[in-house]
């Protein structure tokens, strides 16, 4: 089956509630894990309808997944007045 590039684009849309995107720091809720993390990459799984996450951990000391649903991704806001805002 072949999707055109804006087909796909709009998959990503549909299968991706929180908008996140790579460069995003998002927090990681999953099951019972809370953890912080930087996206690297996302993966669209079109026999599954899902967008994937591929995470670099801010604390690596753990292990945790790296390859996560996006729905499980929500957006942290940046750590101080001007850190990606311009202001």
């Amino acid at each position: 089956m072949n999707f055109s590039n804006r087909q796909i684009e709009m998959l990503y849309d549909q299968w991706n509630p929180n908008s996140v995107m790579v460069g995003d720091r998002v927090m990681v809720n999953l099951h019972n894990s809370k953890y912080q993390a930087r996206i690297v990459g996302l993966n669209l799984d079109i026999k599954n309808k899902k967008v994937y996450a591929n995470l670099r951990l801010m604390d690596t000391t753990k292990r945790l997944p790296i390859k996560v649903d996006v729905s499980d991704c929500h957006k942290v806001e940046a750590t101080y007045p001007g850190h990606h805002k311009n202001g």
